[in-house]
């Protein structure tokens, strides 16, 4: 009897809700205090997610407060300019 393959599952940060970690979009705090996109396994340290949904982003955009995964607090201005360049570069969600 076969074991049914392990998948990481993570919360998204904009709805609360888990799904399969491969799914999301993944970033992280820069040194200077703002957010940037993370691909690929090489990047380590703390990290959150989000859904590729404009819903999630704007969810995310509009709390305020620290942002438990990535350890510290992030100003409503830093998520919407961070949910800004989201929409730049995924116009897919936009749909």
């Amino acid at each position: 009897m076969r074991r049914a393959a392990h998948v990481s599952r993570r919360t998204c940060v904009g709805c609360g809700a888990r799904a399969p970690q491969a799914t999301l979009l993944r970033f992280g705090g820069t040194m200077d205090g703002g957010l940037a996109r993370k691909r690929g396994l090489a990047h380590t340290g703390r990290s959150a997610y989000l859904h590729r949904r404009v819903e999630c982003w704007e969810r995310f955009a509009a709390r305020k407060g620290p942002v438990r995964s990535l350890g510290r607090a992030v100003d409503k201005p830093t998520r919407a300019a961070f949910v800004q360049e989201l929409k730049q570069a995924e116009p897919s969600a936009m749909v």
